[in-house]
């Protein structure tokens, strides 16, 4: 486990990564909207890692993911399709479909 040190604004956890670790968390956190002084925080990761609210997927796993994904699409029927285009303000729903 990496080292914890003591900061005013929380703890610093230090721990030893690949050379290129930094940066590409960095860019992670940033395109996820997590910038600090006008960089990624990837502090900011680890804490959303912590809390549940951002799920890690094995690699693997994304293939099974897709096929899954790719099979139902196959073979759902699309639900309630609404037309919202129309400029005067009407809907237009299938028919058979119940309007609430």
């Amino acid at each position: 486990m990496g080292r914890k040190q003591r900061s005013p604004s929380g703890i610093v956890f230090r721990a030893r990564v690949a050379r290129q670790t930094p940066e590409k968390l960095e860019k992670l956190a940033a395109s996820m909207g997590h910038l600090y002084g006008g960089k990624g925080k990837p502090g900011a990761l680890l804490d959303m890692l912590a809390s549940g609210d951002l799920v890690l997927v094995p690699k693997t796993a994304t293939d099974v993911i897709k096929s899954v994904a790719q099979f139902l699409e196959e073979t759902e029927q699309p639900t309630v399709k609404l037309d919202l285009l129309q400029g005067d303000g009407s809907q237009t729903i299938p028919a058979g479909s119940q309007q609430i």
